[in-house]
């Protein structure tokens, strides 16, 4: 073409000229058609450029003018239409912003262009561009305000659709915004009702005809606008992503409520358009209000009305509009599907689809014929009920995410949803649905939940569940000769076999839950019925409501099926499986009889079932030979390929194909079940199974007979399934998303594209043929050539020469390498190809048998016997080719057989001459010059050493020996070749072997190291076998002591062969086994040599190798032992003599002993060293050392031993002469003891980060220690050892190593975090150390209570066990003492503390001989006078605060020990030794509240029985009575006492009325029982003191007093009523009310003393004369209720005489009178006292009152002492003071006194006072006798009736 640079860029100078736009038609007119496509085509991949610094003002004016010449220019648009619309398609998928540029071009010349605008934009990649809002204003003008004829409008329906409404590539979003998608859904809705409001819309072809572009489809047909415009209404509709679920698809639904982004179309503005074609009911308004409003949003408002409006769409036939619209709504009520379930309309809206989805194609009227429309649409039958299956699979898919409802959920929802119509099994498009769910549901493992719901449905249909009338019924129709219903009609079922399959399953299920099928086969079995006798006798028995159709038994349905399943269905085996465990079924053990034969062919007795069997095995053989030929096939053929077509076809897509082993197997599996099936012995039972052939499968034969339920799933071609499963899903997806492709299809070849021009040039040259290089020219020689003797010191010369040689000997080598592989390959073959040689067929002969015949007759007639039988035959083919393949290995062998060439053997020959001529001259004369050509000829013979010369045997003889000579003379002790050797051998390491023997380092001692460094750097599992070779070679111990090596050298080398102990890993592999070994040799031979120069380096590297499990312990173990240190230290030097007589340098190992200051420096470093290392790293910090050290760790502990056990062993030594308890003892056993645990610290310490965080860096992880307590274990032993070290060098009162660790312990180890496995390690090990040899001081226990506060529980168990095992008892020997030292009190109050805290710790109190058990019991040994009353107050408080009330009850060891510990640390049952008891009482006291408070909380909470209470009250009381300090008076101990019995008895005042009642009359018997004398007036001090309830107070002081004067104490008779008035305190605030107490309980005598401190008090005549009256109130008052009260009345009497006589004394007329009045008062009463039966009520008036309880004696008293006042007293107002006085005895008195007195001498109540009657008689009648001797008579009268009573002693 003449086009050319210059000219293309005239031309694009000439566009950037807008005024020279015009002239650019006239330059195309002046060139020819193809230099203008040229210049077009040049310009615009001009415009195609990516740079980033491109011009887009250039680009946009390019694509203009193209777009001016192509489709605006008149005169050139005809031509240049095509080109340039590729143009610009081209430059768009480049620059998509010239779409912009073009739209807005158009816009302007769009009545220019016309219709051709549609196929430009048709060209465009519209899917790239992203359009502006202005560009959709445009396009909206162009829809709804042009008609549909024109340009405009089918130009905006082309852009539109052309869009890309999907997602980005990146699948996370979508390309266009959603706003977009809502705002042009709601432009569709208006151009639609505006274009086609009007129209009949069941006359336009919806949206399920196929999808044609809009472009083609008004190009192609003829049919009216409006129809395309419903057609791409509908097509771009349903593209849109409206919907949340659309937009979320690709991540599965979100379970989230409606967002507020989605409008109520009763609320928005917006959507008034889709509000007015809801109502109009418009199908496309409909969609979109449930695609983009909240009535698809909202679970509620869809049930409420967008279920309507999905009606509306399913009635007008918008199928695959309904289902997207399901695709959109159901992921809402997956979760809740009941809503749904329950909405009959719903419900019908499905049942409609699946009616409507039939041969008529949705949305075509009737007026259009059927055969017409299915020419337009192309509908295929049931296209829509496919596309719901897909769109149903692929929720079952989604909801088995993470965030889904579950597959369940959805399978539950479709079984209900499909299964809710009547006669549901027979509609066809019901059971494709099924089917498909039936088969997800197997896939996913669910098939559970859709078997319930049809076992639930089957029951129905059986009666089980329905009313009366339905049964009778079905029982008619069944009994009408019908078959049982089943959801499988007919006998089975070939196109739902996945529906089958689970309907069986679950009728199968039915059949075993009924019992049918046990009690059929018991009927065949025991009865030898037949099948149908069986069942009719199964259904008598279970009473079955219908009776079952012979056909409907399961192993009938198994079979039937197994027939109708397709060869190539998935679930064909599993059918099969299904009938043979039925039929191989062995019934007999499940009825008692012996395993008897299979039960199958007593189903198959009747000719019919007889057939079905001949038929399962034709059909069995079917599958066979398909599964055969489907085996062979190499690939699925294209339907354009033939007829001829793959087995895979039927049930796969075109491009699958099914393993071809699975066929195999199949057709294996199909043989054996013929075998099974053919078989009669199984079901006589008299086959051994294990004896079967192998062809029988015994192993699965025998499952299937064991009934064993498992489901061979090896034959089922889950491939295939999977692969189905995932095509539905990809149809679905392929309608939800949208793809594009590149502009230019995959057809079309572009031309254009540079790379590609490129590309189809190198394609076309790899077509030829590559030029073959020139032949070589082949030059002749003499057979041996004689050696020269100038080759033989001339190195160059001599190699050249013999290489020729080798050359020619390693091609007959690799030449005979070659005739051996291929022999071997044709023995192969041969050997595979024989056993095809004969093989067996079948074949038939006839044999004609004749008779001998009777006597008189021959034969009538041969018979004919027909034999079948498998010949031998042979397989010609085969024998062909083997007889070829031996005739080739006898040609080899010929070939092989043949001597070897000329030039072969003149080849051997010239070198071993060659070989020997130099040997022999260097033997004469060693020249350097010939030695090098020695060497030379080595290296090169070794260079042509291969596989193939060590293959072959004569090679390999001839190179080895040659090398063998050579190198023993030339190489071997030569100190230059070692380097180069080893070299030599590293690079080929199979010549190994071969090279070794002459590899020599110690003949280079400078080079020694270097060399063994190289082996070390070489070393790798599979080279271990060449390094051991290499290594065996280093003569470590010959170098040492020849070359004497510096330090330098030797420690190069040491870290040498440290790296190599690192390379052989922690755990070195078997193979690397030898090398380690001899490394380890070299290690510590080094090591012995010249000691210690590289001990520190040993340390150092092992360390750090150790630290990153790079070291193996082995190493460890080898280093330590040749140090001597890895036994114990006295087997030091226990080597053997031949170990010491071999190697000079082991001579040494046995002296080889570290020195003290070794030892020391090494314990230093190592605790140094460790201590950095732990705080190094974080993995250190977080892990501790153990989780690099563990597998260490035994070694080190060795090593760790040795080093503390010299260390102490020495300082031991060096003390020897020290006194005991020396300062320098102690300073060397705290050093000993820092240094120990210095060495421990960075191991089982924690530790704090160095950065001030005070975060704990942990020892180490629970799982390390069973490690860990193997060094603790150590640590424990260490100190152990120290204690023993020096326990004897110490006083007890010294700091020792027990006492050192302990306090070590309680500052290290216990943190109040601590870890409790940390814990459980250290307290395990340290419990076995001999705490009971230690001496605690104030110190230790002050860190005990640190502990106890702020520390774990097991630091605080640990410390009190160490504790308890001490002896206290010797610590403490210091308190008998008359001084003890003030520490000793400390220490006593701080034990005192310790067994209080621990006593409550049921870990140690509940072990087996606890040692706390054990302290407990010493506690009445211990010196517990030495606590105060401050500490024993605090220790009450803690058990206040600590211990349950229930423990002063409590019968276990430990409670009643500690109850008894403080009982005896108080001062209760202390001896009165001489030792004084400190704050006796105040301990007491506490104490006796402390338990007063606990029973009283027992007591309030119903925890303690009344008889419990009264005890402890009593043991209380009892203890109180034993309280005795020394050195105390009577005062202090009464107060001592009253205090204690205060504290006592206020539990009376703590517990309920009920209980302080009986604790009243406890405490009653026990002063009763156990109180006499003084010990009475504490108590009745206390009990004025401290009783609330003045009863209580009451009766107290009435049995105290009268405990007083018991007869067991003597007391009285000197003090008298003393100590009584002394002790007897009234309350003051409530003494009336006591008083009134007193006088209701008969407290006679309280009341006595109070009168008594009322006259000492107040002693005026007044005062008496008040007393007198109160006397005489209270007398009228009173009546005893016994006669132990009677007696207390006469201190009243005698005290009233006394106070009367006073009175009258005074001479006062008035108050004489006044005392008289009293006086005949208390005569009166004394009077009625002695009636013998009460006088009071209205009985005792009239004489007829109950017995009087007062006894005959008191009666005496009274009527005596009244009769004596009735004489005394003649008349009112006078009385007889003096004898002889006046008044005059009055006669008569004195004679009705007698007379009464008289008649009780007479009665015979009285026979036992007849002495006492008439001694008062005597008396009264004395006329010398008056007032004043009133009390002389009443002594009289008690001396002799009341002898015993002592409270009277007074008064006699």
């Amino acid at each position: 073409m003449s086009c050319n640079t210059s000219l293309c860029f005239f031309h694009v100078t000439f566009f950037l000229d807008p005024k020279h736009l015009e002239n650019f038609e006239k330059y195309l007119k002046t060139m020819n058609c193809s230099e203008e496509i040229c210049l077009l085509t040049t310009f615009a991949q001009m415009a195609q450029t990516k740079r980033a610094d491109v011009d887009e003002h250039f680009i946009k004016i390019i694509v203009l003018e193209i777009y001016e010449v192509s489709y605006v220019s008149l005169s050139t648009r005809e031509t240049f239409s095509k080109v340039g619309r590729e143009l610009l398609g081209a430059i768009a998928s480049i620059h998509t912003q010239i779409v912009s540029v073009l739209l807005d071009r158009i816009r302007e010349t769009i009545e220019t262009v016309g219709m051709v605008s549609l196929y430009l934009f048709k060209e465009l990649p519209l899917y790239l561009w992203k359009p502006s809002s202005s560009e959709i204003a445009v396009i909206r003008d162009w829809l709804l305000n042009y008609s549909l004829t024109t340009v405009e409008n089918k130009l905006a329906c082309i852009i539109l659709e052309g869009l890309n409404w999907g997602f980005r590539e990146q699948q996370d979003a979508l390309h266009l915004d959603p706003a977009l998608h809502s705002e042009v859904a709601l432009m569709v809705l208006e151009a639609y009702q505006k274009y086609l409001s009007q129209k009949p819309y069941a006359g336009l072809l919806s949206e399920s005809i196929k999808q044609v572009s809009y472009l083609a489809s008004i190009v192609r047909y003829g049919e009216t606008p409006e129809a395309f415009f419903n057609q791409w209404a509908w097509g771009l509709i349903l593209r849109l992503k409206l919907h949340r679920n659309d937009r979320g698809m690709q991540h599965g639904w979100p379970a989230v409520p409606v967002p507020d982004s989605v409008l109520d179309m009763t609320e928005s503005v917006t959507l008034h358009p889709l509000l007015k074609a809801v109502k109009a009911n418009i199908p496309i308004g409909c969609y979109l209000a449930l695609a983009m409003t909240t009535l698809g949003h909202s679970i509620e408002k869809f049930c409420a009305e967008g279920i309507p409006l999905l009606g509306v769409l399913v009635q007008c036939r918008h199928l695959r509009t309904v289902v997207h619209v399901l695709d959109k709504i159901l992921p809402l009520f997956y979760s809740c599907q009941y809503y749904l379930l329950k909405n009959e309309q719903f419900l019908s809206c499905i049942q409609l689809f699946l009616h409507l989805d039939s041969g008529v194609p949705q949305g075509v009227t009737q007026q259009v014929t059927h055969k017409v429309t299915q020419h337009l649409t192309g509908v295929s039958y049931g296209e829509n009920v496919k596309l719901l299956s897909s769109m149903m699979q692929t929720h079952i898919f989604l909801n088995d995410q993470p965030n889904g409802a579950g597959p369940a959920a959805v399978l539950e929802f479709w079984v209900h949803i499909l299964t809710s119509q009547q006669l549901w099994h027979r509609d066809r498009a019901t059971l494709f649905l099924l089917d498909d769910l039936c088969k997800a549901a197997f896939q996913y493992g669910q098939e559970d939940c859709v078997q319930k719901l049809l076992y639930q449905q089957h029951k129905n249909a059986l009666g089980y569940h329905c009313d009366k009338g339905l049964l009778s019924s079905l029982v008619s129709w069944i009994v009408a000769g019908n078959v049982t219903p089943s959801f499988v009609e007919g006998n089975a079922n070939s196109s739902q076999v996945w529906f089958s399959w689970m309907v069986l399953n679950m009728e199968s299920i039915f059949e075993e839950d009924s019992q049918l099928r046990r009690v059929v086969e018991r009927e065949l079995v025991i009865n030898a019925l037949t099948p149908d006798q069986a069942l009719k006798k199964a259904q008598a028995q279970l009473k079955l409501p219908i009776v079952p159709s012979l056909q409907r038994l399961l192993i009938y349905r198994w079979a039937h099926q197994a027939l109708a399943t397709p060869a190539d269905h998935p679930l064909m085996p599993l059918i099969w499986q299904k009938f043979f465990l039925l039929y191989l079924h062995r019934p007999g053990p499940q009825y008692g009889l012996p395993v008897d034969g299979c039960i199958g062919r007593r189903f198959f007795q009747s000719a019919a079932h007889v057939n079905l069997l001949s038929e399962m095995k034709q059909r069995l053989i079917e599958v066979a030979d398909f599964h055969h030929a489907a085996s062979k096939a190499l690939r699925v053929e294209s339907p354009a390929e033939g007829s001829d077509r793959s087995p895979e076809k039927a049930s796969s897509s075109p491009d699958y194909l099914t393993s071809p082993e699975l066929h195999k197997e199949l057709v294996r599996l199909c043989n054996v079940f013929v075998l099974w099936l053919e078989e009669e012995s199984f079901q006589k039972g008299d086959t051994y199974i294990p004896s079967l052939p192998k062809q029988y499968d015994v192993h699965r034969l025998a499952k299937v007979m064991q009934n064993q339920q498992d489901l061979w799933m090896e034959y089922v071609n889950v491939e295939l399934i999977h692969r189905e499963f995932q095509e539905a899903l990809n149809l679905w997806l392929q309608v939800q998303l949208e793809s594009h492709t590149a502009c230019v299809s995959a057809g079309r070849t572009d031309f254009t594209n540079p790379v590609l021009a490129k590309e189809r040039i190198i394609s076309n040259l790899k077509k030829f043929d590559t030029p073959k290089p020139p032949l070589l020219l082949q030059m002749m020689k003499a057979p041996v050539p004689v050696i020269s003797s100038a080759s033989l010191v001339s190195q160059k010369e001599a190699i050249q020469l013999m290489r020729v040689d080798l050359n020619v000997l390693q091609r007959h080598a690799k030449t005979a390498a070659l005739w051996e592989s291929q022999h071997v390959a044709l023995n192969s073959e041969i050997l595979d190809t024989v056993p095809k040689l004969y093989v067996n067929r079948e074949e038939q002969i006839t044999l004609h048998l004749e008779c001998r015949g009777t006597s008189n007759k021959g034969c009538q007639g041969a018979a004919l016997l027909t034999i079948q039988f498998e010949g031998k035959y042979k397989n010609e083919a085969v024998s062909q080719q083997l007889h070829a393949l031996r005739k080739e290995v006898r040609q080899l062998l010929a070939e092989a057989k043949k001597p070897p060439s000329l030039g072969v053997v003149e080849a051997a020959v010239h070198v071993e001459n060659f070989i020997t001529a130099l040997i022999n001259i260097y033997k004469v004369q060693p020249m350097p010059a010939i030695k090098k050509v020695g060497i030379s000829l080595f290296f090169t013979l070794v260079e042509y050493v291969c596989d193939e010369t060590q293959r072959s045997p004569p090679t390999r003889q001839f190179f080895t020996s040659c090398i063998e000579i050579l190198g023993q003379v030339f190489i071997s002790g030569t100190k230059s070749e070692c380097k180069r050797l080893l070299q030599t051998i590293l690079q080929n390491r199979r010549l190994c072997t071969l090279l070794s023997p002459y590899f020599t380092p110690v003949a280079s001692p400078s080079e020694f190291v270097a060399l063994y460094e190289k082996v070390v750097a070489f070393l790798s599992e599979d080279s271990s076998d060449v390094v051991f070779m290499l290594l065996t070679k280093f003569d470590l111990t010959q170098w040492l002591n020849i070359a004497k090596p510096p330090l330098s050298e030797r420690t190069k080398l040491l870290e040498s062969i440290h790296l190599a102990l690192n390379a052989c890993g922690l755990e070195p592999d078997e193979d690397i086994l030898m090398p380690f070994n001899i490394f380890c040799k070299h290690w510590t031979n080094l090591l012995q040599y010249q000691f210690p120069d590289h001990y520190s380096d040993f340390l150092r590297l092992f360390v750090q190798s150790s630290s990153e499990q790079l070291l193996s312990p082995d190493c460890w173990k080898a280093s330590l032992k040749a140090l001597g240190c890895g036994s114990p230290v006295p087997e030091q030097a226990s080597f053997k003599k031949n170990d010491s007589t071999e190697n000079p340098i082991l001579q040494d190992a046995a002296k080889i002993l570290l020195s003290a200051e070794q030892v020391r420096e090494t314990i230093e470093w190592l605790s140094t060293s460790f201590y950095k290392l732990r705080l190094a790293s974080t993995d250190f910090r977080t892990f501790g050392l153990f989780s690099k050290w563990s597998p260490y760790v035994a070694e080190l502990n060795k090593f760790l031993e040795y080093l503390i056990k010299r260390l102490t062993d020495m300082e031991v030594a060096n003390l020897s002469q020290e006194p005991v308890g020396s300062n320098r003892i102690l300073a060397a056993l705290q050093s000993l003891y820092s240094v120990i645990a210095g060495l421990f610290k960075p191991w089982i310490l924690v530790l704090d980060k160095e950065d001030g965080s005070n975060q704990p860096c942990y020892p180490w992880l629970e799982s390390d220690t069973p490690v860990v307590s193997t060094m603790v274990c150590l640590f424990t032993d260490c100190i152990k050892l120290l204690h023993e070290s020096f326990k004897d060098k110490l006083l007890p009162s010294h700091h020792g190593a027990l006492w050192l660790h302990l306090m070590h312990y309680c500052e290290c180890c216990t943190a109040p975090k601590m870890p409790e496995f940390i814990l459980y390690t250290f307290h395990t090990e340290f419990r076995k150390l001999p705490w009971k040899e230690m001496h605690p001081d104030h110190m230790l226990m002050e860190e005990f209570f640190k502990i106890e506060r702020g520390s774990p529980k097991s630091c605080f168990l640990f410390l009190g066990y160490v504790l308890c095992e001490i002896n206290w008892v010797s610590v403490l020997s210091d308190a008998w003492n008359p001084n003890p030292h003030p520490q000793t009190h400390s220490m006593i109050v701080c034990l005192l503390y310790m067994m209080v805290l621990l006593a409550k710790e049921e870990q140690l109190t509940g072990k087996e001989e606890s040692p706390l058990i054990n302290l407990l019991g010493q506690t009445s040994s211990l010196p517990w006078q030495l606590v105060g009353i401050s500490s024993y107050q605090s220790i009450i408080s803690y058990c206040n605060s600590h211990y349950p009330p229930s423990v002063i009850l409590a019968k276990d060891a430990a409670a009643e020990l500690i109850v008894k510990l403080l009982k005896i640390s108080a001062g209760f049952g202390a001896s009165s030794d001489s030792h004084v008891h400190l704050d006796a009482t105040l301990k007491c006291r506490a104490y006796i509240r402390q338990v007063v408070q606990f029973l009283s909380t027992l007591e309030q909470s119903g925890k303690i029985t009344l008889a419990v209470l009264e005890q402890e009250m009593s043991k209380l009381l009892d203890d109180i009575v034993i309280f005795n300090p020394p050195d105390m008076d009577l005062q202090m101990r009464h107060m001592a006492l009253s205090s204690l019995f205060t504290e006592t008895l206020m539990m009376m005042n703590n517990s309920r009325v009920t209980t302080a009642e009986s604790l009243r009359g406890s405490l009653r018997k026990w002063v009763d029982s156990k109180v006499h004398g003084l010990l009475a007036m504490p108590l009745l001090t206390a009990a004025c003191q401290s009783l609330a309830s003045v009863r209580h107070m009451a009766e107290t002081t009435e049995a105290c007093i009268t405990a007083y004067f018991s007869e067991d104490s003597p007391h009285y008779q000197d003090l008298g009523w003393g100590p009584i008035l002394a002790s007897l305190q009234v309350p003051e605030l409530t003494m009336e009310e006591f008083l009134q107490e007193c006088l209701s309980l008969g407290s006679y005598l309280t009341l006595y003393v109070y009168l008594l401190q009322c006259l000492n008090t107040d002693q005026t005549l007044t005062n008496e004369m008040k007393i007198l009256l109160t006397i005489s109130k209270w007398l009228e008052q009173v009546y005893p209720s016994s006669a132990k009260e009677e007696a207390k009345l006469f201190l009243w009497w005698h005290k009233a005489m006394q106070l009367s006589l006073i009175q009258m004394e005074q001479d006062d007329t008035v108050l004489i009178e006044s005392v008289i009045q009293t006086l005949l008062s208390i005569q009166g009463r004394q009077s009625q006292l002695a009636e013998e039966r009460v006088t009071s009520g209205i009985l005792g008036a009239i004489g007829l009152g109950r017995k009087s309880p007062l006894s005959p004696r008191f009666r005496v008293v009274a009527r005596s002492l009244s009769a004596f006042l009735l004489v005394q007293i003649p008349a009112e107002g006078q009385v007889r003071l003096k004898a002889g006085s006046e008044p005059k005895l009055s006669l008569k008195a004195q004679q009705v006194a007698l007379s009464v007195l008289g008649s009780m001498a007479s009665n015979k109540q009285y026979m036992d006072y007849q002495e006492q009657l008439s001694q008062a008689s005597l008396f009264i009648k004395h006329p010398e006798h008056c007032f004043q001797d009133c009390n002389n008579l009443l002594s009289l009268l008690i001396n002799t009736l009341y002898p015993e009573v002592h409270y009277l002693d007074s008064i006699r």
